[in-house]
């Protein structure tokens, strides 16, 4: 788990949308070296922290956006999986009816509408999610 965390931060440190900005904030504080001004050492750590902070603010958004495709994809299935019982469902609710069972039609009709109230609620936090 941690060299998977690890694996997954250093490639997105490394993304170009992060990594041009913070090497490029970082080569622009090397200039405060070049001068005795105070004043201009600020003004160019400034320049700086304004390029770092697009990297680090780039950082953040790759990791939000990552973590929103995860929980998505971990929604899409359990809808796959709700869907499948669904399927199956309406199988045995035929299989019983062509046997005369109606005692089984009607749980198997309650176990759909479960099911189906299940997916509503799934698709109702997605639809808050966005």
């Amino acid at each position: 788990m941690f060299k998977r965390y690890l694996r997954h931060f250093w490639q997105t440190l490394f993304h170009p949308r992060v990594y041009g900005f913070i090497i490029i904030g970082s080569s622009i504080i090397f200039l405060t070296f070049l001068t005795n001004d105070n004043a201009l050492e600020i003004a160019i750590s400034g320049v700086a922290s304004v390029f770092i902070g697009i990297g680090v603010n780039n950082f953040s958004s790759l990791e939000t956006h990552q973590k929103d495709e995860q929980a998505m994809r971990a929604k899409l299935q359990h809808s796959l999986k709700l869907v499948a019982m669904a399927s199956t469902t309406i199988e045995n609710i035929r299989t019983n009816l062509a046997a005369g069972n109606e005692k089984q039609v009607t749980t198997d009709v309650n176990q759909l509408e479960n099911c189906m109230i299940l997916m509503k609620q799934l698709l109702k936090d997605d639809a808050a999610m966005n």
